[in-house]
């Protein structure tokens, strides 16, 4: 029984280890190190990259932004950093430190030239979901960078980076702190570079447990040893407003939920809904509905219903619309109605 046990164990062991196919050692470093410089080529790559990336927002093209994503040579200093803090190099660390404060500074300055060039100034909603990052947007970030490391330390780990670079979406936020810039708004501006840094630290956070998982070879003389310390106050500290936020969400699509069971279930049966609009910030709900003739109570009626669905507090406008007349002589009878009006409006006159 303990040899079957054994065999096993040893069975489990082979298909979940990570080392079994890793390439050399500093084949890996060589590719890191590589990824992690920006200039030249990567440079106008990068910058070709933002304005694909501006205009997809700018259009609601998710294809152009996706696109922009997978070009972009942005992974290479953020998985420096991590690799770096995992081996204590120093010198790899201060290379992609530097390297990736240029790809901000290079992006920000042309996503701003782009908006403040463009007439078109609209906040679409893929340039608002770049602004409002959530504890989910962390977990992708995180699951992202560790699974980008193992990719770098195999042999065919390319086609998995250009998922990971699409996954954990890097580049749009940098437009929306452009966009931010070119039309001075804070809330894009703030919200922009945060969703930027927590994506960056949580692949570092990523990258730097596989590599100290992978155990590749320290660098014994490093003056960054208490760096490793200061990184995870950094990422506790970059969780919370996070949370915050998803929180938030979650109170928004709680509220939308009950705001649309309420409509179904007490107004749809009665009456047929044409449009509703939702604000769950405010609380404030309107509804267009499509009568036979105006129901003055309609409204008071509707309102005294809301405390049954868990929707006490809440504002709701409730627009009655007349249904279109197609019989000629009911439309006949109107004109007449209305001539006579407009000649006694005249005699009033």
């Amino acid at each position: 029984m303990t040899s079957k046990l054994a065999v096993v164990k040893r069975y489990i062991r082979t298909i979940v280890n990570l080392k079994t196919d890793q390439e050399a050692e500093q084949i890996t470093y060589d590719e890191i190190k590589t990824g992690a410089i920006f200039k030249g080529t990567n440079l106008w790559i990068m910058a070709f990259a933002i304005f694909i990336s501006c205009i997809g927002l700018n259009i609601n093209s998710k294809a152009a932004v996706i696109g922009a994503m997978i070009i972009s040579p942005l992974m290479g200093p953020i998985f420096g950093i991590g690799f770096s803090l995992g081996t204590l190099d120093s010198e790899l660390l201060q290379l992609s430190l530097r390297n990736a404060f240029r790809i901000v500074i290079i992006s920000i300055l042309c996503a701003t030239l782009y908006y403040v060039l463009s007439p078109y100034h609209i906040a679409t909603d893929e340039l608002l979901s770049f602004s409002k990052p959530t504890i989910f947007d962390i977990f992708l970030a995180f699951i992202g960078g560790m699974a980008g490391m193992i990719a770098i330390s195999r042999h065919d780990g390319n086609r998995v980076l250009v998922g990971i670079a699409v996954a954990t979406a890097c580049i749009p936020p940098l437009c929306t702190a452009g966009y931010g810039i070119a039309t001075l708004q804070w809330e894009y501006i703030l919200g922009g570079l945060y969703t930027y840094f927590i994506n960056a630290l949580f692949i570092c956070l990523g990258c730097y447990l596989i590599t100290r998982y992978l155990k590749f070879s320290k660098f014994t003389e490093s003056n960054i040893k208490h760096i490793n310390s200061y990184f995870s106050i950094l990422a506790f500290i970059a969780i919370i407003p996070a949370l915050y936020l998803a929180y938030n969400l979650w109170t928004i699509n709680v509220y939308t939920d009950r705001v649309n069971y309420f409509i179904a279930h007490e107004i749809e049966k009665s009456h047929h809904v044409i449009h509703t609009s939702v604000d769950a910030e405010t609380k404030k709900i309107i509804v267009d509905v499509v009568v036979d003739e105006y129901e003055e109570n309609l409204s008071r009626k509707i309102i005294s219903q809301l405390k049954k669905y868990g929707l006490e507090g809440s504002k709701i406008e409730v627009f009655q619309s007349l249904k279109a007349i197609n019989n000629r002589s009911e439309i006949e009878a109107l004109q007449l109605q209305l001539n006579a009006l407009k000649k006694e409006l005249q005699q009033l006159k």
